[in-house]
């Protein structure tokens, strides 16, 4: 009988000691679990789970290295936007740490060097920005989902990159003044834009799987493949970069009707210019650019070649010392078309014939540049251009499904909802 309590005795005394080691901090449970000491970020070091927001204020007393090594899931964001510049923490770590509901957001820790997440695989957005000594963000690579954004400014990160991320509705790489390289190898559609902008110059840029994304925008690369992009429904630019051959191979469409209300869209359909290296251009498979074309200041390029390009909505505009320019299959361009070529003996006669047979509705000139026409900021304006095409462009053969295919994009911009097709 002595034997049996002894054994319940210690049978319950194990319970409790398991439930005790089990338990957490209250802290745990808040909406919003703000650590703004260190006796604070102790106690939150006890927790598994958050159930609302970790936020991240300044105290002098940090350790170099802030960790959370329980820490397993947060169901609102992992966030810190307000440290002053003396900041003692150097490292950010989270070993354990999968999944954050919301964002993971940390801005202006100037003396961080590494975020340590190695197996974090959910959150809605990554913001990384103003992060000037960042050298290294594992979890970058590790992100599998994500609903929303995908942003890094201003890191000393020399690479990002991913290869189990299919989806991102922003791809932002800016101001990031050590980047070499962005992989992005699983990525297949980006549903708002994908951008790099006043990175370190010579950006090498790997988008294996992308095959639609609405803006495009690429500045200061050296190397760029997108092997299986086919659609670009907003603008597609290369500006100011050293890569010496551009090639979209399946790139069909580029560009939306302009849309007063969208700022962004900014007259640009397919723009690519300030590249002094780029010799070599291959769009096999364009179709179709909406808005304007705009190829100009690329001194090494000799030879422009659109072998299935059909319709320019918008205007052309072409500078540089062309060898060659040849559009084959043209039928349509809604605006001007306008060709600057400083090649002594350059026959524009090619080109003057479209005009000649109507394919170009707008001016022609050749070989002096004439600055393209900007378009006006009004709905009224738009709408009228746009039905001005659609009546012009379904007097010619075969152009009766590209203009109901243009109605439902107009309607649709009518109602300020965002066209995907």
């Amino acid at each position: 009988m002595i034997s049996k309590v002894l054994f319940l005795t210690a049978v319950g005394l194990s319970s409790l000691h398991s439930a005790k080691s089990q338990s957490t901090p209250s802290i745990c449970d808040n909406s919003t679990l703000l650590i703004d000491s260190r006796r604070v970020l102790t106690t939150a070091q006890e927790c598994t789970t958050v159930a609302g927001d970790i936020v991240i204020q300044y105290a002098s007393d940090y350790p170099a290295t802030m960790e959370f090594p329980n820490l397993e899931s947060v169901d609102g964001s992992f966030l810190s936007i307000n440290f002053d510049e003396d900041i003692r923490v150097t490292r950010l770590s989270a070993p354990k740490l999968t999944t954050v509901r919301a964002d993971v957001y940390i801005s202006r820790w100037v003396n961080l060097t590494t975020i340590n997440m190695p197996v974090l695989t959910t959150i809605n957005r990554v913001r990384l920005n103003n992060l000037p000594s960042l050298t290294s963000a594992n979890f970058l690579s590790t992100l599998e989902t994500i609903e929303n954004n995908y942003e890094v400014t201003n890191t000393s990160l020399k690479e990002i990159k991913n290869d189990k991320l299919p989806f991102a509705v922003f791809v932002e790489i800016f101001d990031n003044k050590e980047l070499e390289k962005l992989e992005l190898t699983a990525l297949t559609n980006a549903s708002y834009n994908v951008a790099l902008r006043r990175n370190k110059p010579g950006v090498e840029v790997s988008l294996p799987a992308l095959k639609e994304v609405f803006f495009f925008e690429f500045q200061r690369i050296s190397s760029l493949e997108i092997p299986e992009l086919e659609r670009a429904i907003g603008h597609f630019v290369v500006n100011d970069s050293t890569v010496e051959t551009l090639e979209a191979p399946k790139l069909r469409d580029v560009g939306i009707w302009y849309d007063p209300s969208s700022s962004i869209t900014n007259n640009r359909g397919l723009l690519i210019q300030n590249s002094g290296n780029l010799k070599s251009l291959s769009f096999p498979a364009l179709e179709a650019v909406q808005l304007d074309l705009v190829i100009r200041n690329n001194s090494e390029l000799e030879d422009i070649s659109f072998p299935m390009l059909k319709r320019v909505t918008g205007n052309v505009g072409l500078e540089g010392t062309f060898e060659s320019v040849r559009f084959p299959e043209l039928d349509r361009v809604g605006g001007v078309f306008s060709l600057g070529n400083d090649e002594a003996g350059f026959n524009c006669a090619d080109l003057q014939g479209f005009k000649n047979n109507g394919t170009i509705r707008g001016a022609f000139s050749c070989p002096q540049y004439q600055e393209l026409p900007t378009r006006s900021g009004t709905k009224a304006d738009s709408k009228k251009e746009i039905e001005d095409w659609l009546n012009w462009s379904s007097s010619g053969t075969g152009f009766e499904s590209f203009r109901s295919t243009n109605a439902f994009v107009f309607a649709i911009f009518a109602s300020t909802a965002i066209w995907f097709v």
